[in-house]
C-alpha cells in the first residue's frame, strides 16, 4: 500500500474571506484558489494546502459540519513553524490581526520556542520555531 499524504486541512468557517485575510496577514500565506461564489478559499502553505469552506458549501455536497464556526474546535489544533527569531513577532502580527493570546512565546525544556493563541474563529494556533531552536 502507497502511504496517503495529507493535502488539505479545511476549516468551515462563517466568513472564508475574513479567515484568509487573517492567516495571509499573519504567515504571509497566499491565495492559491478563490471560488467564484467566494464560499471556498485555498492558502499555499507547501505540501499540504490550508482551505476555508463557508458551512453552506457542505452542506450543499450532503455533509453537515455540525456547529462549523460557531464554537471552538476543541481538540484540534493548526502549528505553525517559523524561524525561532520570527516567533514574537509572528505572535503579535496575531494578536493585532484578531487572534487572542493563550500563552505567550515561553522556550519549552526541549529547546523549541512556542506560543499558543485563537484565530478569530477560536481555532488554537501554535506558533513555534524549529524543535532544538
Amino acid at each position: 500500500m502507497t502511504p496517503a499524504t495529507l493535502g488539505y486541512v479545511i476549516r468551515h468557517v462563517p466568513d472564508v474571506a475574513r479567515s484568509a485575510r487573517f492567516y495571509e496577514a499573519v504567515f504571509g500565506l497566499t491565495a492559491r484558489l478563490i471560488h467564484e461564489s467566494g464560499s471556498y478559499i485555498e492558502l499555499d502553505t507547501g505540501t499540504t494546502t490550508l482551505a476555508f469552506a463557508t458551512p453552506g458549501l457542505i452542506r450543499n455536497l450532503g455533509v453537515d459540519p455540525g456547529t462549523a464556526g460557531k464554537a471552538p474546535p476543541f481538540g484540534s489544533e493548526l502549528a505553525f513553524v517559523v524561524a525561532d527569531a520570527e516567533v514574537e513577532a509572528t505572535v503579535a502580527r496575531a494578536v493585532s490581526s484578531g487572534a487572542t493570546l493563550a500563552v505567550a512565546p515561553v522556550r519549552q525544556p526541549w529547546g523549541q520556542l512556542v506560543a499558543f493563541l485563537h484565530d478569530p474563529d477560536g481555532l488554537l494556533i501554535e506558533v513555534c520555531g524549529p524543535v532544538g531552536g
